[in-house]
């Protein structure tokens, strides 16, 4: 079984695939798949050509600039997405059937933007990892460095959390702590029925 995990922003993802790769699982995380895409010279030469070269930095993109040039506009985080996605995407696809062909039975992929980019049928199962509004924000606040106000906003530019619990198949509320979400981890496998020889 394919089981994508998503949630929102500070709900906790990547706690909880840090939690199922500490017990064996393979995890397949398209964020860290898109850190590797934008060091591609294919990549890089499409992004320069879009956003202009005042993005890189000694001969890589730097992150912060690309985000800086498309932060203003929804028609260049468009462009973005129609250059970066279906590397991605491709990269994910070839890992799953990796997985599949060493015959795991469950195979893990994070995608955090999994509605909004419509990547359900990457997922035979979806699980959401989902926290209240007030501890995502803060949760913002204390990683980022940031204000309420920003993180707000950041929280309001996302498809609301409750948008997504209708579309998912299983939902862990996240508002405790790390031994408390592990409790949940354990108790969401054993409802699954898949515990350590099923790796």
């Amino acid at each position: 079984m394919v089981l994508g995990i998503t949630g929102g922003i500070a709900t906790g993802k990547t706690a909880v695939s840090n939690i199922l790769q500490e017990m064996g699982f393979d995890i397949i995380d398209m964020d860290i798949i898109s850190r590797e895409v934008i060091k591609l010279p294919e990549i890089i030469e499409m992004l320069t050509k879009e956003f202009g070269t005042d993005i890189l930095n000694n001969g890589g993109i730097d992150r912060k600039k690309l985000r800086n040039a498309v932060f203003d506009s929804r028609e260049k985080v468009d462009r973005l997405d129609s250059i970066m996605h279906p590397a991605i995407i491709k990269i994910s696809k070839e890992k799953i059937k990796e997985l599949k062909d060493m015959k795991k039975k469950l195979i893990v992929v994070v995608i955090p933007l999994l509605f909004e980019v419509n990547l359900e049928y990457l997922a035979d199962k979806i699980l959401l990892v989902a926290a209240s509004r007030e501890k995502q924000t803060e949760r913002i606040i204390k990683r980022d460095n940031t204000n309420r106000t920003d993180a707000e906003n950041i929280i309001n530019s996302q498809m609301s959390l409750d948008e997504k619990r209708k579309k998912s198949d299983y939902i862990i509320e996240n508002n405790g702590n790390l031994s408390e979400l592990r409790r949940k981890v354990l108790e969401f496998l054993n409802n699954l029925n898949y515990t350590g020889e099923n790796i």
